[in-house]
């Protein structure tokens, strides 16, 4: 994503890109937020590019099973404005789209596979004239000639945090969770299982997402490692796909939860600045690693054009992060769920409406009234059920765009 921005955005500058030949992401499959649609559309990568050549779907909002009491459900849908959030809200409600929707909505997001996205973009750079290549792999900056160096490096932080022991802030004590069971079912009954939204299932010992994508389902338990939820996984993954998974191909993500304190450091006449996970993770649960990610490439672009200064992209980096974070905490601490693991939340300090730059006001409603924590507002009109009531589902919707599989 870095390399894209500085490529498309500024090609008077020269860019280096170290990129090992032995890089693999986890690939399974990212859901994402607006923002980060519009950020890559505003790249190059539209919609339509994501639905036919990445193995993406659309992505309306979110649906959050089990968070309040058993057999209980709310969603958070995206939206411009409140009014289109409502509307958004009730296609979900009952699995019907616009049949223009993405005309008449620009506040939607998609999901994609990004081993697919990742080789998309490897055809895409060879355009670039202001980009070279290098497939090897560095553990220091010395061994870089270029003054300014973004370390894209993930949690392993080669560079940024390079002699740093004390530049990390955990956030372990607020979100525990530091792993994740994954895996990639084929569907067994596409018609019902394919929907233009994220389904997020409270558990026993965390969450499990279902991302519906083209060709496939994904699947991932959130946890914290100290308990055992393997077999919980395995048993749900089945009885939703309604058939026996090859407990083999089951993959096991650790995750490191917190934010560095300095996204920026300066060795001998080198600037070293770091984005995505070498800075920070909260959890997948809002799709919030890709939307950080995309938030500090523009700081990074205000800074190293003089616009903004270091301390500012420090602590508006730091801000927006511990905004969100407040935000995905709500979660664990107004749930109703009870047990050893779900009991930690409950003394949580949580910052109820705290302003961040992707969740509005509204978002902040939705979950705390889905939740139980507030009143519920925001209603229909009759004006919007005559607007949406004529919708399709969205198998019917992909066929009529040109996007079935």
């Amino acid at each position: 994503m870095t390399v894209l921005y500085f490529c498309k955005k500024h090609p008077e500058i020269d860019i280096t890109w170290i990129y090992p030949q032995d890089n693999k992401p986890i690939g399974v499959g990212e859901a994402t937020v607006p923002d980060v649609t519009n950020f890559l559309a505003d790249l190059g990568v539209t919609v339509k590019d994501i639905l036919q050549d990445i193995n993406g779907s659309l992505k309306i909002g979110a649906r959050f099973e089990g968070w309040a009491d058993t057999g209980q459900y709310f969603y958070h849908p995206f939206g411009l404005t409140d009014k289109e959030s409502v509307e958004i809200e009730w296609m979900m409600q009952n699995d019907k789209l616009d049949p223009n929707i993405l005309t008449n909505y620009s506040d939607l997001a998609v999901n994609f596979d990004v081993r697919e996205l990742a080789a998309w973009l490897d055809v895409k750079f060879k355009e670039f004239p202001n980009l070279t290549i290098q497939r090897t792999s560095i553990t220091d900056a010395s061994e870089i000639a270029d003054d300014h160096i973004v370390d894209c490096t993930g949690f392993a932080k080669v560079l940024i945090n390079k002699g740093q022991s004390d530049n990390f802030k955990s956030i372990k004590h607020i979100i525990p969770n530091n792993r994740a069971f994954v895996y990639r079912a084929q569907y067994s009954d596409i018609d019902s299982q394919q929907v233009a939204y994220t389904t997020l299932t409270a558990a026993n010992h965390g969450w499990i997402w279902n991302t519906p994508l083209k060709n496939v389902v994904t699947f991932g338990y959130i946890h914290d490692d100290q308990y055992d939820v393997r077999q919980e996984f395995i048993d749900f993954v089945e009885s939703k796909v309604n058939y026996k998974i090859d407990q083999t191909k089951i993959g096991n993500v650790p995750m490191i939860t917190g934010r560095n304190i300095n996204h920026i450091r300066h060795q001998d006449n080198k600037t070293i600045y770091s984005v995505g996970l070498s800075s920070f993770f909260i959890e997948p649960l809002e799709a919030t690693g890709l939307y950080l990610t995309s938030f500090g490439i523009k700081l990074l672009d205000k800074l190293i054009h003089d616009e903004i200064t270091e301390e500012y992209y420090n602590s508006e980096y730091n801000r927006e992060f511990d905004a969100v974070t407040d935000f995905i905490a709500a979660y664990y601490r107004f749930s109703n769920k009870t047990n050893e693991y779900w009991d930690t939340f409950k003394q949580l300090e949580i910052e109820k409406h705290r302003k961040n730059h992707i969740f509005p006001a509204r978002s902040w409603h939705y979950i705390l009234s889905g939740l139980g924590a507030e009143d519920r507002e925001l209603k229909i009109t009759a004006e919007s059920i005559l607007k949406v009531r004529k919708g399709i589902t969205y198998r019917e919707w992909l066929k009529n765009a040109g996007y079935s599989t």
